[in-house]
């Protein structure tokens, strides 16, 4: 077994380990202490549950605060955990607490995982991420245990506490409180605001976090950096005022609101729909210039080794950028100061298109196999390539061909298109004839 593992290349072992993780989670959760008054869950829906939490998409067809029991949530948010900060990262912190060595494919391992350019340092950053993880779901869980006390004894408050705190960080949009009691909840202002801060900060990235709080300077920081930062509030703020305006006269939305709750709730919309699976609002009220609004956003998502999915920040970034540099003749890219490697605008643009070829195929595929209209399809193929999840209720009328499909683009969206692709594909050794360059028409 070990042997075969060793040919395996990182790749395959990312994809292998995620699946690993999905299958013991669907092994418990078909376990019948899993629920509360129904029937114990069946291979398929327990798969589904497992992956949306590995994957945190956060996209559940049972009403978990009602449907599951404690070890059931339990099993659902220690999926999510796993799933957010990667298995690699979780059995590097165990070897480092045993005193083990890491190896250096162990090492190359992270550094796939944790989208890095060089092994250099890969440990100690885990180390870092999972301080940083603990340090923002222990925050957040105080502030939201100080709510929930209002209304329930203090171990039911830390329990709910913690539990969202974790599924707001890690960007799964998982809750236990049921719809009604959660939609009384998200209008508290302390309440939206911690979340709002988790879900933000869980999609920026543990690279940015970290060196935001070393540098603590603009000037100061690195170019990665500086581009999430700046892709992020442009896909916020824009997000903010095309909700705001699309959805401003719609009663059903924010028509009824005050003009500070319109802001409030046009906000959280716009940063929930990139990387989590919150949501103000009933999603089959939306105007439809607010569906596709949201499906955009859905679908770059978050940044890079995040708990986000999407095809990422950095990448619609350096996408528009060659875009502007191509419209102004020239023939560098540039972001800010610093020229743009030709092979990350490949690996950007191939990210883009095969993002959307995965889209236009599962929506083909659902628009085959399901009486649904397109645009809640399409609305939801974005949405679980994304891992953003967000609540139509499609997932409950798919059948289980439709849900394995789910399943899968979830996993690719979760892993990252790429790394999926290159798992799946043998690849031979770099070819050493080059092929003179000769000049093509396009467009």
């Amino acid at each position: 077994m070990i042997k075969y593992i060793r040919k395996l290349n990182p790749y395959q072992i990312v994809l292998c380990s995620y699946a690993v993780i999905i299958f013991t989670g669907t092994m418990l959760l078909m376990l019948p202490i899993t629920v509360v008054d129904m029937e114990p869950l069946n291979f398929v829906d327990a798969l589904f549950m497992a992956a949306s939490a590995v994957c945190v998409s956060g996209v559940s067809i049972f009403d978990l605060g009602n449907n599951f029991s404690i070890f059931g949530q339990m099993v659902i948010i220690t999926l999510v955990q796993i799933g957010a900060l990667g298995i690699m990262t979780i059995t590097t912190i165990l070897a480092v607490v045993m005193g083990k060595r890491i190896q250096l494919r162990d090492r190359l391992l992270i550094q796939e995982s944790l989208q890095r350019w060089s092994v250099a340092g890969v440990v100690r950053l885990v180390i870092i991420i999972v301080k940083l993880t603990l340090i923002f779901e222990f925050i957040g869980g105080v502030l939201l245990t100080l709510i929930f006390y209002q209304d329930y004894n203090i171990i039911i408050a830390i329990y709910y506490g913690f539990w969202h705190s974790v599924s707001a960080f890690c960007n799964a949009g998982f809750d236990i409180l049921g719809g009604s009691v959660f939609s009384e909840y998200i209008f508290h202002p302390l309440f939206n605001i911690v979340l709002l801060i988790e879900v933000i900060c869980g999609g920026l990235g543990f690279a940015v976090l970290i060196d935001v709080y070393q540098r603590r300077n603009w000037e100061d920081l690195n170019i990665n950096s500086k581009l999430v930062l700046v892709t992020t509030f442009v896909l916020i703020f824009g997000g903010t005022i095309g909700i705001f305006i699309f959805e401003y006269t719609n009663f059903d939305t924010l028509g009824h609101l005050d003009l500070p709750n319109k802001i409030l709730v046009s906000t959280f919309m716009a940063s929930m729909a990139r990387t989590s699976g919150f949501s103000m609002l009933d999603m089959s009220t939306l105007t439809e210039p607010s569906m596709l609004m949201i499906m955009c956003l859905m679908f770059i998502g978050g940044s890079p080794a995040s708990t986000s999915g999407g095809i990422k920040t950095t990448t619609i970034a350096v996408i528009f950028a060659a875009i502007w540099s191509l419209v102004r003749g020239r023939e560098d890219v540039v972001i800010f100061k610093r020229t743009v490697p030709p092979i990350v605008i490949f690996r950007a643009l191939s990210i883009f298109f095969v993002s959307a070829v995965v889209v236009f195929l599962m929506s083909m595929f659902l628009c085959l196999t399901e009486d649904i209209p397109l645009s809640r399809i399409l609305f939801e193929s974005v949405s679980m390539f994304a891992t953003v999840g967000l609540p139509t209720g499609t997932i409950n009328e798919m059948n289980t061909a439709s849900r394995i499909v789910v399943i899968f683009v979830m996993l690719m969206g979760r892993i990252g298109i790429i790394s999926f692709a290159m798992a799946l594909v043998i690849r031979k050794k770099k070819h050493k004839i080059r092929y003179p360059e000769d000049k093509f028409i396009i467009g």
